[in-house]
């Protein structure tokens, strides 16, 4: 059972990945031609200045740290958990299936690629959206604000702001699909750990929230829907916050519990999968 659902979940992932799958902000390439190697872009030696249309970003602000670096360790330890509750989940028989309601936060991290490459400038953001086919890059920064348009390979016109306080370490991003509101992301560094939030408005107009904390190598990840933006993070929350949420998953050591979506409610030992 775990490797057929392993199997599902590499090809709903890959599925997705190539044919866009109505992902927002993803914009998956069609040149079939383009070498692996071009999914890194090459070192970018344009001078900072140039590359940030004249911002030299969060490093001048004399913060230590670049937004870029902040997202990707906090990226870290999200996907580390992420990863932890899947293997959990789809390794037990009796939650292999409720490994499924881990995709969309999984996927989340290909909708917000953009923000990966905030205070990288024009020159890495237009390299890293053009593996995708993005066209028509137009990347800014003004202080600890960051935005960036672009269109897909289907003409569909998306625009990312963001904000990032160094002080709190905390980010916070919208997107816009064809002028629309679609994505509200936001995570913040806490005295435990982080916690973070994702949420979608989808095509159909359903939306679909993500709540989690991460708390060393244990962390707790929240599913719902909801009819409104949440309230922003504040750094008041508890690791618990995201179990507010109808449907949660939380590791806690060798311990998974939880509430699946149909109200079940979840407690056994973790065993992770075995290497091969």
């Amino acid at each position: 059972m775990k490797k057929t659902i392993s199997l599902l979940l590499a090809a709903l992932l890959l599925g997705m990945l190539f044919a866009g799958c109505g992902i927002p902000g993803a914009v998956p390439s069609s040149n079939d031609d383009v070498d692996s190697g071009a999914l890194l872009p090459t070192e970018d030696k344009t001078p900072v200045d140039e590359q940030s249309n004249g911002s030299l970003g969060d490093n001048a602000l004399g913060t230590g740290i670049s937004v870029a670096d902040s997202y990707t360790a906090y990226l870290d330890a999200k996907n580390a958990l992420v990863g932890k509750l899947a293997d959990g989940l789809s390794n037990n028989p009796d939650t292999a299936f409720s490994s499924l309601s881990l995709l969309g936060v999984t996927m989340a991290d290909l909708a917000l690629m953009p923000v990966s490459l905030f205070g990288l400038g024009q020159v890495s953001m237009e390299a890293g959206l053009g593996f995708f086919g993005a066209t028509g890059v137009k990347y800014s920064e003004s202080g600890n604000r960051y935005t960036v348009s672009y269109a897909d390979k289907d003409g569909i016109q998306y625009d990312f702001t963001g904000t990032y306080d160094a002080a709190a370490d905390a980010l916070n991003c919208t997107a816009k699909m064809n002028g629309a509101e679609n994505i509200y992301f936001e995570y913040r560094k806490t005295s435990f750990g982080y916690v973070g939030q994702y949420y979608f408005i989808n095509e159909d107009g359903t939306t679909s929230l993500y709540q989690l904390a991460v708390k060393g190598g244990d962390g707790t990840l929240g599913l719902s829907t909801v009819s409104g933006q949440p309230t922003q993070l504040n750094d008041g929350e508890s690791a618990d916050f995201p179990k507010a949420c109808p449907e949660w998953y939380s590791l806690d050591g060798n311990s998974i519990t939880g509430v699946t979506s149909d109200g079940t409610q979840l407690n056994f030992a973790y065993t992770p999968a075995a290497t091969e």
